[in-house]
């Protein structure tokens, strides 16, 4: 949970500002330790194989672009 202060300055920022936020974020951010567990490995693999097998089951990138694009505006 966002400490409430920290929401509202946030909040109070302009696009270019929380842009900027983001990047500082992500590269103070460890990326080794979030590096993704046997457990999950196996689970992409899993899905991936599931998907090669039936690929009616995922959407294509033109559909998700158009499901995206439709909730965003």
């Amino acid at each position: 949970m966002v400490n409430p202060a920290l929401q509202s300055a946030i909040e109070a920022l302009s696009l270019e500002e929380r842009l900027e936020l983001v990047e500082y974020i992500e590269n103070t951010v460890d990326a080794a330790a979030h590096e993704l567990t046997q457990a999950q490995k196996a689970v992409i693999r899993s899905r991936h194989a599931e998907l090669e097998a039936d690929p009616s089951i995922g959407l294509g990138w033109d559909e998700l672009d158009s499901r995206i694009g439709s909730h965003w505006a």
